[in-house]
């Protein structure tokens, strides 16, 4: 029983280390800050097409409120942070329902297809669900769909400001200030679509810090005849390894028993070229080293583990990328499963409980001080109202209120 209740204590108190966080998100992907909303990557939605659905419906449901237009000339109605995919297609919605706009971003207009592998080919799935607002999206190169893009920027004259990141938000009054490097700018309401991808995840290995170890793949074609180690289970890994296989000898090592949320094409091709011979999959297997040379991975064989040395030149770790906590923090916002609390909140109610039961069970002395003249019912109702306060603190997300439980 003791056990029981230990493993459960652990469970509250690790549950805020989770992998994937994401923002806390309210009824039409609002934050926790009023008039503050998130799209995109940030708020689960990586797929290009799901993005773009989502700047869609928060700019239609930004348009439909009563207040949505600023009356003072120098206030935006919305702010965009982020001309990605999500970013844009709010944008583009905004100009359409006759909102004043901005949109802000760090780097270039698309950063993060700009960064795919040379010829990539950019998907529009999932199929059944038909693509919403002005911005094109079908199956095409990365190069034609970012052409495509920039020229629907420029025809709906778009107002995008790039290489003009985000640094300070503050709200006050019902007002938005948003800073940059550049300028301070002021709006009634923020969409964040600056998505993660600038984050890569990484395994946290010996000797992942070689300069033949990347987390992002760009030029493919300059790699000839070569042993490649690909780390990874979703599209970006493999179709990295698709693309790495016609031309050199490519090993994909998945930590999974089978991969899931593949796009179609993808594990079609992904089938076949295995069963070419063309790409070594390596299931259930991790990477615990790369040396010089060689990489070392245990691989689950179900009951035991085996130690493999897979011989590389260049090893890609596309594992997806990490939530920018710290900047997600700096802007006030929360995260899923994030634990907060009070430490002396906590001991103060921990210590009423003690002495609720202390009177309750009748002692008539604490520290030499006389008890006897409080009743027992008394007791009873402090510890178990000290009791209940810590419960409910602890399903608000205060890990010291289960620890003094």
């Amino acid at each position: 029983m003791l056990k029981k209740i230990q493993a459960w204590i652990e469970k509250i108190l690790s549950s805020g280390t989770r992998e994937n966080q994401r923002p806390i998100l309210k009824k039409h992907n609002e934050s926790n800050i009023p008039g503050l909303y998130i799209i995109g990557d940030l708020a689960g939605a990586p797929v290009i097409k799901l993005a773009m659905e989502q700047g869609y419906n928060v700019v239609n449901y930004i348009a439909s409120l009563p207040d949505a237009r600023s009356p003072d000339s120098s206030v935006y109605d919305l702010i965009v942070v982020g001309a990605g995919a999500a970013g844009l297609n709010a944008a583009l919605t905004a100009k359409d329902k006759g909102l004043r706009c901005i949109v802000l971003e760090k780097y270039k207009i698309a950063n993060t297809i700009e960064n795919f592998p040379e010829g990539k080919w950019v998907y529009a799935e999932p199929d059944e669900i038909p693509p919403k607002g002005k911005l094109w999206l079908d199956g095409a190169t990365k190069e034609d769909l970012i052409k495509r893009w920039h020229q629907i920027v420029n025809q709906n004259q778009l107002e995008v400001h790039t290489e003009e990141p985000l640094e300070k938000l503050e709200k006050q009054n019902g007002i938005f200030e948003v800073a940059t490097p550049k300028a301070t700018y002021k709006a009634k309401r923020i969409i964040l679509a600056t998505g993660q991808r600038g984050n890569p995840r990484k395994l946290n290995v010996p000797g992942e810090e070689r300069e033949h170890v990347y987390h992002q793949l760009y030029s493919p074609r300059k790699y000839h005849n070569e042993n490649i180690l690909v780390v990874g289970g979703g599209n970006s890994a493999v179709e990295a390894a698709l693309t790495l296989c016609e031309q050199n000898k490519v090993y994909l090592s998945y930590r999974g028993s089978e991969f899931r949320r593949l796009f179609k094409d993808n594990e079609r091709l992904l089938n076949q070229k295995v069963a070419e011979g063309k790409i070594e999959l390596i299931l259930n297997s991790n990477v615990v080293e790369f040396g010089e040379k060689e990489a070392t991975l245990k691989i689950d064989k179900g009951g035991f583990e085996e130690t493999r040395k897979v011989p590389y030149q260049h090893a890609f770790v596309l594992i997806g990328a990490e939530l920018p906590k710290a900047f997600l923090k700096s802007l006030g916002i929360r995260l899923e499963n994030e634990w907060e609390g009070s430490f002396w909140r906590a001991v103060a109610l921990t210590l009423g409980t003690l002495f609720g039961l202390w009177i309750f069970k009748g002692h008539p002395q604490l520290f030499g001080q006389d008890l006897s003249f409080l009743p027992a019912w008394l007791g009873a109702l402090l510890a178990l109202g000290s009791v209940a306060t810590l419960v409910r603190f602890g399903f608000k997300h205060d890990r010291y209120a289960w620890l003094g439980l």
